[in-house]
């Protein structure tokens, strides 16, 4: 008997599933089709008819820009805001970092550069650009000729930032800018100056040979080149090498990624370039191991014995030599500097990417100095934009006495995010080289970065002439700048001792944080 009722029970239960499942099944379309009704309740169709979408200028400055409002927050539901941007003269809104929405922009007409994290692409009428939420961006219009966009936010409500730029004046913007949630990091894109012509004079007294050589550039920027590498321009220019003229050069950049160096490197050698210039140690390993015969003239890079680029210094005895810039071996002076100045120093964050084999090295060095200093170190490691935030609050909840940097491709290029953190924070910060003092940093003590790209010029001169890698010795810098920065020094409450102002270059700037690479 019980186990007939098990059973009876059993089959009922077994029967009644379809119609329970039914059940629930309807229960659900009629819940999702009233959830459907309403929404479209809240989210009637429009259309915009030409001319007249209300139409916004811009502040103060740039009020023959417009902008065409299509549609808002309001009537999307939220989902998303639509805009047609209309530049009629060149520039663009500063660096900055959506954090709650992604972006989306379509050229019109005109052209545009976008900067999107370190890189910058020129867009001409018919390309789309996709910005997601967290992603350093910005663009300027470019050309003579007016240029529009159409823009869109997902979800919506950037778009309510036009209506109030009419007439609006330097602190409104930045109003706006902060109420919208648009997180300025940085200027506006600066116009690229036109590519120099070669002077008459020049040109006469440059003689160029009967087959034109060809370099190779490895670079861990962008296109297009920089300052730094218009300064190794500028270096072949005063030898009489003009590109396009008496030389060829490859670009080739890597975007920030340190990962696509071998594969470059391994196009340059298919293309037989006559020489390869490798900057950043990353760069400099690549090349090498890409090639035994092609001449490598290495730049940028922190210890070329340590990380196994030449077996001497003075006999470089391979196809590889070039500057190093000596950063393994200052981090002493430096950290040594930093406890002069703040004398209540104890605990140092030290900012740096342990991607790069040189700044392993570097880390370590600076290791060995703390203990001589008697100093504790916490590290904070970055290795793509995205670590900047969270290395960022690990350094506030450790409150440390000051911040060192390490100065590498991600912190140069990033270093108006690591400048503004430091000033929020109110964090004496160490700097290697004098361009991060020079734009709001605390202090810097380092080789001048131009003159390594300067001296890269030379050595590509003399291979060009006949000269053998090993037979040129690795050079190191000639020059070492001390910067301190009194403004900065004051704000934290700092005053730099009179023997530290007697060596140091107090010339400084405003927080430029323009584009190195």
């Amino acid at each position: 008997m019980r186990s007939c009722v098990i059973t009876c029970r059993a089959r009922r239960s077994v029967s009644a599933t379809p119609s329970m499942f039914r059940f629930a099944s309807l229960v659900i379309v009629l819940v999702l089709s009233s959830w459907s009704i309403g929404a479209a309740a809240e989210k009637q169709g429009f259309v915009v008819l030409p001319n007249t979408a209300p139409r916004f200028l811009g502040p103060v400055g740039g009020e023959a820009n417009t902008a065409d409002m299509l549609a808002t927050r309001e009537q999307t539901g939220g989902t998303f805001g639509v805009w047609r941007y209309t530049s009629t003269i060149p520039g663009g809104p500063p660096l900055h970092i959506h954090r709650a929405e992604d972006e989306f922009f379509y050229v019109l007409s005109g052209e545009f550069n976008f900067q999107l994290g370190d890189c910058i692409k020129r867009a001409p009428a018919g390309s789309f650009v996709f910005i997601p939420k967290d992603v350093v961006h910005t663009f300027q219009h470019v050309g003579p000729e007016p240029g529009a966009l159409l823009g869109t936010v997902h979800p919506g409500g950037f778009e309510g930032l036009f209506q109030g730029l009419p007439r609006a004046d330097e602190a409104t913007v930045r109003a706006l800018f902060k109420k919208h949630g648009m997180e300025v990091i940085g200027p506006p894109l600066e116009a690229a100056p036109p590519p120099p012509r070669p002077s008459a004079s020049r040109a006469k007294g440059a003689q160029p040979p009967t087959k034109i050589p060809r370099i190779g550039v490895l670079s861990p920027g962008c296109h297009p080149p920089s300052f730094v590498l218009d300064v190794f321009l500028q270096g072949l220019r005063d030898l009489g090498y003009i590109e396009g003229h008496n030389i060829v050069i490859e670009w080739r950049y890597s975007e920030g990624r340190a990962d696509r160096f071998p594969d470059l490197a391994a196009e340059l050698v298919r293309l037989q370039v006559d020489l390869i210039v490798a900057m950043s140690t990353p760069a400099a390993l690549a090349a090498k191991q890409a090639t035994q015969t092609i001449p490598i003239v290495m730049v940028y890079v922190a210890d070329p014995l340590g990380s196994g680029l030449v077996a001497s210094v003075a006999r470089p005895d391979a196809n590889i030599t070039g500057v190093t810039d000596m950063a393994v071996d200052l981090s002493g002076k430096r950290l040594a500097l930093l406890k002069e100045v703040v004398p209540i120093l104890s605990r140092v964050a030290v900012l740096w990417n342990p991607a790069d084999q040189g700044m392993v090295l570097r880390f370590r060095e600076i290791e060995k100095s703390a203990r001589v200093l008697r100093l504790q170190l916490h590290s904070h490691e970055v290795r793509r934009p995205e670590d900047f935030d969270r290395a960022f609050t690990a350094i506030i909840r450790q409150r440390p006495d000051a911040l060192f940097v390490v100065a590498e491709v991600l912190t140069v290029t990033h270093r108006c995010r690591v400048l503004d953190f430091a000033a929020t924070h109110r964090l004496p910060a160490m700097y290697e080289f004098g361009i991060f003092a020079r734009d709001g940093g605390f202090m810097a003590y380092g080789p001048r970065l131009t003159e390594t790209f300067q001296r890269g010029a030379y050595y590509v001169d003399s291979i060009l002439k006949g000269k053998k890698p090993a037979e040129l010795p690795v050079e190191y810098p000639r020059q070492f700048e001390l910067v301190a920065n009194p403004e900065t020094a004051k704000a934290l409450g700092l005053t730099f001792p009179r023997a530290v102002l007697t060596q140091a270059d107090s010339e400084v700037s405003q927080n430029r944080c323009a584009r190195v690479w």
